[in-house]
């Protein structure tokens, strides 16, 4: 049996939660930066390290040779399947 994870809603996050990539799936146009320290015994779950329109000075400090860093953006575009634009 698999244990589905839930999905989480931009409202739902926040910095200094543990969460898996994949819950956050359903979260568009916002970049969500996740770290895991390497010396953690973490197992698949990072901690979120920043939520913003933009990556920043914020974001950037999470990339130290202390973390593994995960970014992730879902880019809305992306729901617009099977649309063609004439140019």
């Amino acid at each position: 049996m698999v244990n589905e994870l839930a999905k989480y809603s931009l409202a739902d996050i926040k910095k200094g939660m543990k969460v898996y990539k994949e819950q956050l799936s359903e979260i568009y146009d916002i970049w969500i930066i996740l770290y895991k320290p390497k010396e953690s015994d973490m197992e698949e779950d990072d901690i979120i390290g920043f939520i913003g329109a933009e990556t920043n000075e914020e974001s950037d400090a999470l990339y130290n040779g202390n973390n593994i860093i995960t970014p992730v953006y879902n880019d809305s575009i992306d729901l617009e399947d099977d649309i063609f634009y004439d140019e």
